[in-house]
């Protein structure tokens, strides 16, 4: 579960960090990864506690579908 929960944060940030045409695109990677920030928190809570609490690991999911599903109006040309 602790995978899991890493790959997913992973591919959050590897969303807004390794794409080249977000520069082109005016995407803000820092103001990104700030609105993103609570998701990351939540799911880094999860991860610390290493698949021991089932609620944790759900609400981190959760809130990553949410953020991949309704980015952020900062993460604009970034996602």
């Amino acid at each position: 579960m602790k995978f899991t929960i890493l790959a997913v944060l992973a591919a959050v940030a590897c969303t807004v960090t390794a794409n080249p045409a977000a520069i082109k695109r005016g995407c803000d990677v820092l103001g990104c990864l700030g609105a993103l920030a609570p998701a990351i928190a939540i799911c880094a809570a999860a991860a610390a506690e290493e698949g021991a609490n089932p609620a944790a690991d759900a609400e981190c999911f959760f809130e990553a579908a949410n953020e991949l599903g309704n980015p952020p109006s900062v993460c604009n040309g970034c996602l």
